[in-house]
Parts: structure tokens; sequence; C-alpha cells
């Protein structure tokens, strides 16, 4: 990788700074006296200083514990009278679920007979795979060592990185010291019906009853009850972390979900269960999923306060330049870290640095995986879908070609397929089938307005292509397999839910688009529908009809419909309503050009910013624009009303990391200007907008 994205971190991150009080928040509150993280080299300045980079907090030791720490570890509750024989090459399903592996490849039998993923840490690629299958296993995180190690010899580094933490058979014994060279992974309560990682399939969506958070701001407490998180059958057991790490991943698996990341579906629950286990082995993984739980928990939390965010961030961005620097050979936990920093700076509206970070994924995810790879286990197919959201949403906002070619988006397509041909009652593979499709319809509808931007397709032809992809369109949402619209599963009891206002401009409870869970995926898929097809009518070539502008308007009405009957439903799974806000975008750009509906949009649009999605600055001079009101620059209703002081300063710490970013950046702020350059503001005839 270039020195670039070297840069790029450098100044994100107070690398080796003199620590610095917040104007956010004031002086963090901790109960000891804060150090200097140690980097190396000389200090460098960093242009975020005065924003709260906490570079003054105490240097984390769960990875970098002095030998005398590491040594009385060993003798932690529930770890010293642990007397077994560890495996070392089995998959991680039988791992995990405490059973021997066969070690057969690709597919061991014991997966094969329970129809399980079976991934294996550090096998051989697949049968057929290519050289690169190999990265995503071979190739390991720095700095990883075991916070139960119970040596007390300082070891090579690049030796402890270089292995997996084992997990024990439930037939064999280990010695006492088997711990003692390998990396950590989380101890797993026994169940005979766990899944990969040791996690039972919950589909998203579902909480356990108990599952209720507590938003008393008092940090000492779990988001759960006491008794709840103690018994709770299906969560790892990671309190060999200090307890703040425990607390935010608790958050973490409680209440984010693959809504909360704009996705549509997630079969494998690779966010709670092979993320977390991922991030147990990779410090600026951990960190920087621990900083997108404390930034959540912060926002939903009255007293909340956003340190340990900026803390968590800051560290994750530091130990991500530390394995840069020493040049270790990139894996897929380098690859997660990058996706979730750039999820962080969507989430503040920061788009510039997101595309720095989403131009260094590419890179190396590229470099770890081929369109044929990629589609051989779960974590490489949720990395796909992660990247390629962020990869068609610019390239059709922006009329630029997408950065994956074609050839990866058959290759899901084709494995969804057969997945769904496998298992035809798995609900969950039909809709990573039905995403699978609808992302390369938008691919090649990315495709078809670059070229016709770039001057390379001509009218005529351009039209012809144009109404085939609407065709496909339209065809894709017909051809959903019945499983997925049962109407069993829709939803007709809206009691308990909120009243809507008198100034509101859709019923929410007749829109019949929102399904219960397992069948949710469906109501956020039927609103994908329609944010594409509003946004390929937009591209038409042609002034519209009345007829195609009343199409248009339908198609707005519906997303305002769903985004509403989620927001008013008291059972929608947390993050449902991040997962439509990109429709909600577009829409909002029909919406009728008199102030009730104006400012029922702006109110939705304040709904999502206190969910922590601050909408870009150059977003919000669009709607400005729309709405003929320059307030809308700073905050979406009159005189700050709902503008907590919380929020008032996230949304000025991220309008300053803009302005830093842009005057550094300015190829890429100019990238970013032409994506939302496309929402142009059409005529004053209350009809709508031409995008």
């Amino acid at each position: 990788m270039g020195d670039y994205y070297h840069h790029f971190l450098s100044s994100m991150a107070g690398v080796g700074g003199q620590p610095s009080q917040s104007p956010l928040e004031g002086p963090p509150q901790m109960s000891h006296q804060p150090q200097v993280l140690a980097m190396g080299g000389p200090p460098m300045p960093h242009p975020y200083q005065s924003l709260g980079y906490f570079t003054g907090f105490p240097e984390p030791i769960m990875f970098n514990a002095p030998k005398s720490q590491r040594s009385r570890r060993k003798s932690a509750p529930g770890l010293d009278h642990i007397k077994h024989r560890r495996t070392r090459s089995g998959c991680f399903t039988c791992r995990s679920r405490r059973v021997k592996c066969d070690e057969t490849h690709p597919i061991c039998e014991r997966c094969r007979k329970g129809k399980r993923e079976c991934l294996y840490p550090e096998s051989a690629p697949p049968k057929g795979s290519g050289g690169s299958a190999s990265k995503e296993s071979s190739t390991t995180p720095s700095q990883q060592a075991s916070p139960t190690s119970s040596r007390g010899d300082d070891d090579d580094d690049d030796d402890r990185d270089s292995k997996l933490e084992p997990i024990m058979d439930e037939d064999e014994e280990e010695p006492q010291s088997a711990t003692s060279t390998t990396a950590p992974m989380f101890p797993l309560r026994r169940s005979s019906t766990t899944s990969s990682f040791g996690l039972q399939r919950v589909p998203p969506g579902y909480r356990h009853g108990s599952e209720t958070p507590s938003f008393d701001g008092n940090k000492s407490s779990s988001p759960l009850s006491a008794a709840t998180a103690t018994t709770h059958p299906h969560r790892p057991d990671w309190t060999f972390l200090p307890h703040e790490l425990q607390f935010y991943l608790g958050y973490f698996y409680d209440n984010i979900t693959h809504y909360h990341y704009g996705l549509v579906a997630d079969a494998g629950d690779f966010f709670r269960t092979t993320l977390v286990g991922l991030a147990l082995r990779n410090e600026a993984l951990l960190y920087a999923v621990a900083a997108f739980s404390a930034y959540h928990h912060a926002l939903n939390n009255s007293h909340g306060r956003i340190n340990e965010f900026l803390q968590y961030y800051n560290y994750s961005v530091q130990r991500l330049l530390e394995c840069l620097k020493k040049k270790e050979k990139y894996n897929i936990a380098t690859l997660l870290t990058i996706l979730q920093l750039g999820t962080i700076e969507e989430y503040l509206g920061d788009w510039v640095n997101l595309m720095g970070h989403q131009k260094a994924a590419l890179e190396i995810f590229t470099q770890l995986f081929s369109p044929q790879t990629v589609m051989q286990s779960q974590v490489g197919r949720a990395a796909l879908a992660w990247y390629a959201r962020f990869d068609l949403f610019v390239a059709i906002m922006g009329s630029f070609e997408t950065t994956l070619p074609r050839e990866w988006y058959l290759e899901s397509t084709a494995f969804h397929e057969s997945s769904a041909a496998t298992e035809p009652n798995n609900v969950f593979y039909k809709f990573e089938l039905c995403s699978a499709r609808m992302q390369l319809i938008s691919m090649e509808m990315a495709m078809l307005y670059a070229k016709r931007a770039k001057g390379e397709v001509a009218g005529e032809d351009y039209a012809t292509e144009h109404q085939r992809l609407a065709r496909s369109l339209d065809d894709w949402k017909a051809g959903w397999d019945p499983a997925l619209t049962d109407p069993s599963h829709l939803v007709t009891d809206f009691s308990g839910s909120r009243t809507p206002d008198l100034n509101d401009i859709v019923n929410p409870f007749t829109s019949g688009a929102l399904f219960r869970p397992p069948l949710f995926d469906s109501t956020v898929l039927t609103a994908s529908y329609h944010s594409i097809s509003l946004l390929h009518e937009s591209q038409s070539g042609i002034r519209s009809t009345e007829q195609a502008r009343k199409k248009m308007r339908e198609h707005a009405y519906r997303i305002y419909q769903i985004f509403e009957t989620v927001e008013f439903w008291p059972h929608s799974p947390p993050g449902g309503l991040i997962a439509l806000q990109s429709g909600l975008a577009v829409a909002a750009l029909y919406v009728q050009r008199d102030p009730r509906h104006q400012m029922w949009v702006r109110r939705k649009f304040v709904l999502l910013e206190a969910m922590g999605y601050i909408f870009p600055a150059t977003m919000r001079a669009r709607m400005a624009e729309l709405f003929s009101d320059s307030t809308c620059t700073r905050w979406w209703l009159p005189n700050d009303e709902d503008f907590p002081p919380l929020l008032q300063n996230i949304r000025a710490y991220a309008d300053e990391r803009n302005v830093m970013a842009a005057s550094t950046r300015r190829d890429t702020v100019q990238q970013i200007h032409h994506v939302f350059s496309r929402m142009d503001i059409g005529d004053d005839s209350g009809e709508g907008t031409q995008i």
C-alpha cells in the first residue's frame, strides 16, 4: 500500500501527541492518572488535537501487559483449573462446539453432516482456490499477546502473533501451559446447538425477552441487567477484557445489528459473531468495534458522553497505523478494521475521510480475495457485501463506474443461488440471494450512467439499455420467493404504537409492507426497490412526463410510509431505520413543496441524526436549497428545536473534521461534491425533482 494511507491515518489521530482537553465534554472523568500513549518516534502534530482525540488516556494493557502482569494472569478465576489438551488445526466450528474435528478439507465431516459453516484458521485454501485465498487465514494481526498468557519470558512477537487460540475438545485434556503461546479466543459456554464461533443463530431483529438496555448513564453497569448478562445462553464470555471493553462489547452484541451497517441481510449473523470473534484477536479491530458501540451508547443515553468513543477510535487508528508501518502482511482483520472505521466516518457525515478508508480497503480487499475465493468463507462474503454497499451508492449517485468489476457481483449471485437451492427452506439464504441480485442490477445501472456521463453511449442505445434495466428491476421484485412475503408475518396489529401527528403526510399503519422478524428484511428490500426505481427513473435521460412524475411520487411515498411504519412499530429491530436512511434521502427530493410535507421530512432527518447518522454538509446544502431555508445547513428545525447539546457537539466536531479534510484532500472533495451535486433541484411545480 502506498504512503498515502499512512499519511492519511497520521492526520486523523494524535500520533505521539500530548493530551488535550476536549471542548465537547470537558476533562475526562478517570480514576487514575493518564499517561501518554507510546508510539515510538518523535511527536507528530495532528490537526484534530483540539477536537478531543484523547491521547492522554491510559494505555490499554490487555494486549501489551508487562511480564509481571502476564505471569499473574494464569491464576485468574476459571482459568487455572482448566486442564485440557487443545486441538490447533480443526475448523472454527468444531473448536467452538468443543468437538473433535477430522480436519477434512474443505468441509469437515461434522460440518458436512450438520450443514454448518466450515472455516479453517490456518489450513491450505480450499481446492480450486487461488493463491489469495490463503491470505485470509495465514496472515495475522500484530501484537496479539494473550491476556490469559502465563509465560513470564519475552517471546518473539511475530511468532506469538502467528497463532490462533485453540479451543479444547470435550474429551481431551491440555497441559496447564497450553495457552501460553497463543492469542486469545474468547471462552464460550457449552451448547450442543451452537453454530460457528459458538453462538446460536438468532434471526436478526429478535431479542430475548430480558434484553432490555438500561440507559442510566452509569458506566459501571451493563446495558443489560446483571442477571441477564450472566445467564444469557448465547453470549460469549469476554470477562478477560478490561471492564469498559466488556461493557461496550456487551452493548454491541445486544443492540447493534447489520441494519446499523446499512446491509439488507446477514444470514450468518456475521456482525454479532464472527466480527466480534475476530476483534478479540486484533487490537485495532477491537477498538474500532468498541468505538462504534460507545458512539451508539452515548447517543442512546440521556447522560451520554463521547469520551470513550473518541478514546477507542483513536486507539484503533493508532494500532492500525502501527501495523501498516511495520509493513506486515495484510489480513482480514486489517480489512475489517478499515471498513469499520469507514462506517464510523459515514455516521459522522465525513465522506472525505470515508473515501480515504475505502480506497485502502479496496487495495487490501483485492489482495486478499479474487471473485472466486471471496465467496468461500463467511467473512469474505460479509466483507464483499460491506464494501459493495458503499461502492454502489457512490457509483450510482455520482455516475461513476464501480470499483469492483461485474465479475465480483456475478460470482456473489451464483454462490447465493447455489446456497438457496441447497437449503430451500432457509429463508435467510433467500434474503441474501435477493440482495445479491439487487446489487448486480445496481452495478449494471451504475455502469450505464457512467458511460453516459463519459459520452460512451448514444441516446437511443442508452434509452434501450435503461428500459431493459427497469424491466430487470421490476422482474426482480416480482420474482421474490413467496416465503419472503408470507402474509402470516405481515404486521397488522399496531397496538402500542405512537399516534401519528396531525401534520403527518402518510398513514403508517396501512402500508402493508412491514413484516415481523424473521421477515423484516423484506421490509428493507421493499424500500430498496422503491429507492432504486426512483433513482433509475430520474436517470431516464428524457424530460419527465406527468405519468413519469406520478410514478416517481408513488415510489417516494411508499418509502415515506415504510419509514414511518418502522419508526412507529414498537417491535422494529435495532437499526431498522438506519437501513432505510438512504432511501428516505432520495425520496425527500420528491416531497411536495408545502410547509407541512417539508417539515415532515425534516423531522425524519432529525430522528436519524439523533440516532447518530449525521448527514454530510453537502447533502444538507442541497436540502436547504430544496426547502428554501438556509438554516437547514446548521439544523433541520428552526431555533435548534430537538437539537440537544451532545448532538450539537458531535455535529460541530464532524463539520470541523470535514473542513480539515477538505483542505488536504481536494481530489476526494471534488468527487464527493460530484456525488451530491447529482441531487439537483428541479422546477417549482411541487411535482418533485430531478436527480
